[in-house]
């Protein structure tokens, strides 16, 4: 089952596979599209457990974006849970290490 929620120029899917909650970015992750999947990811994602984050639909990604990730990061951390990144495009490692964020991101 899929769950869209579609905020400026992203969306974020939810759905169930064999190994638990994968969630899939798509589209272009920038700075029109952060504040309302930031609200988006905080109603749809479960509130226990491992999600995976499936990043390979994205178009593009600028800074805004890796802001967002990172929110979320520290979001699931709080709350005990695990926030794990697939699919992660070159241009958001790039972002990451340039602003020296890449031990800090999972990556």
């Amino acid at each position: 089952m899929s769950l869209e929620n579609s905020r400026g120029g992203a969306t974020l899917e939810a759905g169930q596979d064999g190994q638990g909650a994968l969630f899939r970015l798509r589209g272009e992750l920038n700075f029109g599209a952060v504040p309302g999947l930031l609200a988006s990811g905080r109603e749809t994602f479960p509130a226990a457990g491992l999600v995976r984050l499936d990043l390979g639909g994205l178009t593009g990604v600028n800074s805004a974006g890796l802001a967002l990730l990172l929110e979320w990061q520290r979001e699931f951390q709080r709350g005990g849970r695990e926030l794990k990144l697939i699919n992660v495009p070159r241009a958001l490692t790039s972002i990451a290490r340039v602003s020296e964020l890449e031990s800090v991101l999972t990556l």
